[in-house]
């Protein structure tokens, strides 16, 4: 009878235990719930308001990773299929963790077909970088044989692999037309150039663009203001009504209270260029800084007192704040005359350019070019970092002309040629008309600030 109430105490303690387990285990899965939410909501803030290159490509990324996309119909493709060939069975699959071998074989196709047609898509797509949500379309014959294969990597990525006589496969890139729409949009800024085009419903590539076009005269770490206006005439790319990118941005306009900067896209018979309202080239001999993403943390000075040597000093350039690892950008066309440690510089690159300019970077975190190197403007030459005399991550900028430092503000670069005499009544009738479209977006701005465009 002890032995009796031993077991049945025994089992009781059990059952506690594997009820107290179960609700321990519920209760965990959804505090986990909640935090991935949590979690999710303060990454989407994140997107909103950090402006790093690092977070530009996460951004890209994550967009394209969760932005669905309507494709045609599969039915739709299914019946035209059959329609040609009624013999033949057509099934859909996505790329999961198993490889592309492992998924045909799970759609009884023979490995030797597999084997087959993984040496002939060699030529224009390796399986070895297929990725897990990558999807196809398997087109197979009734007795199991495979007559055609659609490979999606994205809407714009699409390979199609069809059975030859030779029992290979002629495998080729599928065209894809995208719908383009011309649009012209007011933005007006309230905080930076890139809150401004995110407020307006649009994506950051638009911001970088637009910042692109004019970063041979305006800083956009220093000279924006609170309530400046951004208009751009651009193309809008799309597939079955769902946005893709952006094609090209045929006029742009910043307006200021001080000053507007405008520029137009027009082709001279050979290159297509942008070009201000007289017909000067936008593109002039050095870009106005060397990252395209920080803020201004110290400017030129004649007395500035060192936060590291705990002194007042001359500041011969300006500080631009980044995050560690963000790109800096030869500012002109030059040859690298120094790249290596400079005392207080840290990591520092110096080029020379023609006119007696010389161009110095310091605090990189890495270097990338050497001594000797020819670089063209806008090419990467080193990383953001905070070695030598550095309190945080930053590049330290500077233009000497003759050994003398100047402040690179106060430089007014001399703009291209102009262009030529025969083109210029066909643009200034083209300005003519894209500043009259600004204008009349201007005019309907209070009530609807996008239309489309007629040209």
């Amino acid at each position: 009878m002890v032995k009796v109430t031993r077991i049945k105490k025994r089992y009781t303690l059990l059952s506690l235990l594997i009820v107290f387990s179960v609700i321990l285990a519920f209760n965990l899965f959804l505090s986990s719930s909640s935090k991935t939410e949590v979690i999710k909501s303060d990454f989407t803030q994140r997107d909103k308001l950090k402006y790093s290159e690092t977070t530009r490509n996460e951004i890209l990324k994550n967009y394209e990773e969760n932005t669905t996309i309507q494709e045609p119909d599969a039915k739709a493709l299914v019946t035209q299929e059959q329609e040609i060939d009624p013999d033949i069975t057509i099934k859909n699959g996505s790329i999961n963790k198993q490889p592309i071998y492992c998924e045909l074989r799970d759609h009884n196709v023979n490995s030797a077909e597999i084997l087959q047609l993984s040496k002939d898509f060699e030529k224009i797509f390796n399986f070895k970088k297929a990725r897990k949500g990558d999807k196809y379309t398997l087109f197979i014959t009734n007795d199991n044989q495979l007559k055609k294969i659609l490979y999606k990597r994205d809407i714009l990525t699409q390979y199609v692999a069809e059975k030859n006589i030779n029992n290979g496969f002629d495998v080729f890139k599928k065209e894809i037309i995208l719908d383009k729409k011309i649009v012209v949009k007011e933005f007006i800024l309230k905080a930076s150039l890139f809150q401004a085009i995110l407020d307006g419903q649009e994506e950051h590539s638009l911001a970088f663009e637009f910042a692109e076009i004019f970063s041979w005269d305006i800083d956009f770490f220093l000279f924006p203001r609170k309530g400046d206006l951004i208009q751009i005439e651009y193309e809008k790319l799309s597939k079955d009504g769902i946005f893709v990118k952006y094609g090209k941005i045929l006029a742009a306009r910043y307006v200021s209270k001080e000053k507007t900067f405008s520029a137009f896209l027009y082709n001279d018979g050979k290159y297509d260029n942008y070009y201000d309202e007289n017909g000067k080239p936008m593109r002039k001999m050095f870009l106005r800084v060397p990252i395209k993403l920080g803020k201004v943390t110290s400017s030129f000075s004649l007395r500035r007192f060192h936060p590291v040597l705990k002194k007042y000093r001359r500041h011969t350039g300006i500080d631009y704040g980044s995050e560690t690892g963000n790109s800096i950008f030869a500012t002109a066309n030059g040859k690298v005359k120094f790249a290596g440690w400079a005392s207080g510089f840290g990591k520092l690159v110096t080029i020379v350019h023609p006119n007696g300019y010389v161009t110095y970077y310091g605090h990189c975190s890495k270097i990338l070019v050497k001594p000797g190197k020819y670089v063209n403007q806008g090419d990467m030459i080193a990383k953001v970092g905070s070695t030598g005399h550095a309190t945080g991550p930053h590049v330290h900028y500077e233009i000497r002309i003759n050994r003398k430092p100047v402040n690179p503000i106060a430089i007014k670069f001399s703009p291209g040629k102009l262009l030529a005499k025969e083109f210029l009544p066909e643009y200034k009738a083209l300005v003519n008309r894209k500043i009259d479209l600004f204008e009349s977006v201007i005019e309907v701005a209070s009530s609807k600030n996008e239309i489309e465009s007629k040209s």
